[in-house]
Parts: C-alpha cells; structure tokens; sequence
C-alpha cells in the first residue's frame, strides 16, 4: 500500500531477536483471524508499506509484521486504547520497542523507534513520547513513539514494524487491518493461484535453422530455463520459482555464467555456480520490494555482482560484492537514470569490460543507455523494436561490445542487432514461446 511515495534509500530490516532482551517475531500459527480488527492507522505521516507477512527472514525466520516505512521522528501512534506493556528503553543501549495491551485483550507490537540524536545516527536518542513508560494508559490515535531504525534496522531505511497480536497471544498478519485502518475498506483480494501451466513442446522440438547466437529464455511460469547453443542444439533444466525474476551472471569468477533468480515481493536473492543444478548456492537479500535486480560487472573485475533499479524512482543502486547467508547487501552507491516505470538491462555497451545500465522505453520501443555508472543524460538513444517486445542485451557476435535482441512474443521470435544504432534486426530466427523471457 502507498499512501505517498518516499525516497526509500535502502533497504527493510528483519525483526528481531529474543523477548524480553530484544524484540522478536513471535511463531504464527493458524488461528482464525477476524475479517478487520479496527485500529487507528499507526503512522502520522507520509508512509509506504506492502504485504511482506511471511516472507522469508535470515536464519529460517519468516516475518510476522508489515515494515511501513517513513523518516525518522515521523510519529507513530496507539493502534487502540491501552496500556503500555514490555519496553525496551535503555538509552544509548536495548532501545527503542515496546508493545501496548490494549483494553479488549489484544496487543500491537511497535519495533525500530527512533534511537538516534536528530541528525545523526548516533544511537544515543531516544524513540519514546513524553510521559510513555510501562504502565501508563494511552487513548486510540495519541502520539506514543517516533519512527526510526533502532536494533538491527541500523542499517536500513527508517521504518515502524508493527505488529498485531490476539487475545491468546497469536501473532496474526496485520496489513488488512492496517490498510482497513488508513483507506476504510479491507485490501482487495489476492489474486487466486493459477492452474499449472500447461507445458510447451520440448526444446528440441523447435525449428533448428542456420547457426546463430547462443541464446537463453526463461519460461516465467515456473523457472525452466531453455538454452539454444549457437549449434542450434537446445538444453533444458528448471532453477527457481514462478514468477521469479531471471539472472544470468559469473557468479564464481570461472568465465561461465549460470542462473539465478530474483523474488520481487521481498527482494530475495538466489544464485546456483553450476547450469543444471537446482541447489540454491548463494542467498542474501536486495533492495526493497518491487525493485527489478540487474546481473552484471559493474567494476570491470570479472566477477558479476547483483545491483538493483527503483522504478519508482528513475534510480539505480550498485553493489560489486555479492551478500551471503541470507543477509541484507548494502550499495555501494546509487544514481538517478531514466523516468518512472522504465525498465532496466544491462551491457558492456562500449566493450570496455564494465557492464552498466540501458533502459526501454517498453511504450515507445525507444531504448537508452550510459557507459559510465554516474547521473546523466543517456550516451545514446534509439528506437529498436516495436511496443511491448521484451529486450536485453549480449555480446551476440563476440567481439566484446554488448547489442540489443528483443523478443517478440506476438511471433515468437528474437531480433538481434549487431550494433548501438538504429537500424533493422542484422540477425532474427524463431526461439520460444509467448510466457518466456529473453536472458542472454
């Protein structure tokens, strides 16, 4: 849910640690919840927020809260009349969470308050409304606390987890209520699963024409990766989950790309070192929820990396290291490129062995790209394709420079061109099918 867009630099915090020496994500069971709990909307402010309940945690946690994001000292409120339960309080030190007991049995869990001096990120504030101590009764809607990144949201945007518990202490999901709460109707249903796909004709099923590039398509469906060697011989293994976004990158520095995935709902990155393995190798988190990743090498050193692009904010952010154990990836620095809604590839545009980023204008067919990880204006521009073609780029002649292909799923069939300008496809031949998205 977005009440107004923020300029969210990085990246959600996991919650939490133990109770009572640290907040912690209680176990959800499977109770039976009611349809809308009603509660007063917990931030006073501009604030952004989607459903994250469940989603995977370090350490084979999941999370139990909705993360609402939002500047520092942006106030936060009493979800309901109560009073104020367990705190964790000790300035400069175990601060700033604490829970509110509310009068009919229910609780609401308030973690990250502020713990920063204004200004700094110091550690030595103080997250807490004045008069608010264990004890104390507090109406609906009163000012209790301040937004922050207090604990181990240190390291990430400001932001309120919040949670919702029963009765008989059962953490329950608290974004219906939360979007009931701000908007005064329940969220709109999720859309139901869909049937397993039928599947396609085997790979090799397919045209074989002349030689051409080798070529990799992933079916978006349900992670079955489909390489076309330049022989025209076709290999098929499965990596991955529906819908998850597609990478293809040298993970391991050896000169070999292979697969990995992107799980947009909760920026979950996954990546395997050996093409038609499943195993999942390399697993951390990146960016936030609705960012499209980027696979490439962003530093010229061999090594792929996974960056990240906002589409809601034109910006890039770039990382040459890759996370590990589950853990938050930090950028190492970001820039603005491109409108809202563009979307990203990436190529060594240039041939000087530093991948970095184009966007396509999917509307248009219009396509831009910069040889240099800095804010500017694109280095070059051109139209390629028509509407609606799905594009990325590759080195398909080998001489080092990267072009575009696009795939046409009206025809399925790809369009490679030889070289950044405009002009008609140098190379097209008949690969794929409507579901699947062009890789390499």
């Amino acid at each position: 849910m977005l009440r107004k867009p923020l300029s969210v630099v990085i990246f959600l915090a996991i919650s939490m640690t133990a109770l009572p020496a640290f907040a912690q994500e209680s176990e959800p069971s499977e109770p039976s919840e009611p349809e809308i709990y009603p509660i007063v909307f917990p931030v006073g402010g501009e604030v952004r927020y989607t459903d994250t309940w469940g989603a995977p945690r370090s350490g084979g946690r999941s999370h139990h809260g909705v993360d609402m994001l939002a500047e520092k000292m942006v106030p936060v409120l009493a979800a309901a009349s109560g009073t104020v339960g367990w705190m964790h309080d000790e300035q400069g030190g175990n601060c700033c969470d604490m829970a509110l007991l509310h009068d009919d049995g229910w609780e609401s869990w308030y973690i990250h308050l502020n713990n920063d001096t204004p200004g700094t990120d110091d550690g030595l504030g103080w997250g807490f409304a004045e008069g608010i101590t264990s004890g104390v009764h507090v109406e609906a809607g009163q000012i209790i606390g301040y937004v922050g990144d207090s604990g181990n949201a240190e390291w990430s945007s400001s932001h309120l987890h919040f949670e919702l518990h029963q009765p008989d202490g059962t953490p329950i999901n608290p974004y219906p209520h939360v979007f009931a709460a701000e908007t005064g109707q329940p969220p709109p249903p999720s859309d139901p699963p869909e049937p397993p796909p039928e599947p396609d004709p085997v790979p090799n099923e397919l045209p074989v024409e002349d030689e051409h590039p080798r070529t990799v398509m992933v079916d978006a469906r349900g992670g079955k990766w489909h390489v076309r060697e330049k022989s025209g011989q076709f290999s098929t293994h499965t990596f991955g989950g529906s819908r998850h976004q597609p990478l293809w990158g040298d993970w391991d520095c050896d000169g070999e790309k292979t697969h990995g995935m992107y799980r947009r709902n909760d920026g979950y990155v996954y990546l395997n070192n050996r093409l038609g393995h499943d195993a999942v190798e390399i697993g951390f988190f990146l960016g936030n929820p609705g960012d499209v990743a980027l696979a490439g090498d962003f530093n010229g050193d061999g090594c792929d990396t996974v960056a990240a692009y906002r589409q809601s904010e034109g910006r890039v952010f770039i990382s040459n290291e890759l996370g590990s154990a589950n853990q938050i990836l930090e950028p190492e620095y970001s820039y603005y490129f491109g409108d809202p809604g563009d979307k990203p590839y990436v190529g060594d545009f240039d041939g000087d062995g530093i991948d970095t980023v184009g966007l396509h204008r999917e509307s248009s067919g219009f396509v831009y790209f910069r040889q240099s990880h800095t804010q500017g204006f694109a280095d070059s521009e051109f139209y390629y394709g028509i509407p609606d073609d799905r594009l990325t780029a590759g080195d398909f002649n080998d001489n080092g420079v990267d072009t575009l292909l696009v795939f046409r799923p009206s025809e399925q069939k790809l369009y490679i061109r030889n070289s950044n300008t405009l002009g008609v496809a140098d190379v097209e031949f008949r690969f794929g099918y409507q579901h699947w998205l062009p890789v390499s």
